[in-house]
């Protein structure tokens, strides 16, 4: 039997408020401040692209974002193009998930997990396609916290703000 898997569900606001909510609940178990905005634009399309799913195996929390770009020198080519092809994907991911109270967007421009939380049994009901995407968001979450500011992280995924 042929499985396919489902590129629209993947992409859907709820999943991808989902796999945010995730990145949100590890970085501010780093840093309670929570993270700048501009970081949902990075950590959603490398969370989500299964051509980049391989690269997180023998990773954990405390391998950092710089080790794995060492491992994984491939990321950093057409990740500009990756990020600006999810625009369409992250922007409504965060409205729904302000909307749904899973996300807070300060004024300060910060995201961090609103009042409504993801049950943690809900990630078992998901193939295992969707669920390493969720488990790939909050080990960039980690990892991004633990990076510093966002100008640094953007400068280490060769980036430019």
């Amino acid at each position: 039997m042929i499985l396919a898997h489902d590129l629209y569900a993947e992409t859907n606001p709820a999943f991808c408020t989902y796999a945010l909510a995730e990145f949100l609940k590890a970085f501010v178990e780093v840093d309670e401040t929570g993270a700048e905005l501009p970081l949902a634009y990075l950590a959603l399309p490398i969370a989500l692209s299964e051509d980049l799913a391989g690269s997180f195996e023998g990773t954990n929390k405390k391998t950092g974002l710089l080790e794995w770009l060492e491992r994984t020198p491939q990321m950093s080519v057409g990740l500009a193009q990756r990020v600006n092809a999810s625009l369409e994907i992250v922007t409504p991911a965060v409205r729904y998930g302000c909307f749904a109270d899973v996300l807070v967007l300060g004024a300060d421009g910060r995201m961090r997990p609103g009042a409504k939380a993801v049950k943690p049994t809900a990630i078992t009901k998901l193939d295992s396609i969707s669920a390493g995407a969720i488990r790939r968001a909050g080990r960039l979450g980690t990892w991004f916290a633990m990076a510093g500011s966002t100008r640094n992280i953007f400068g280490i995924l060769g980036l430019t703000v």
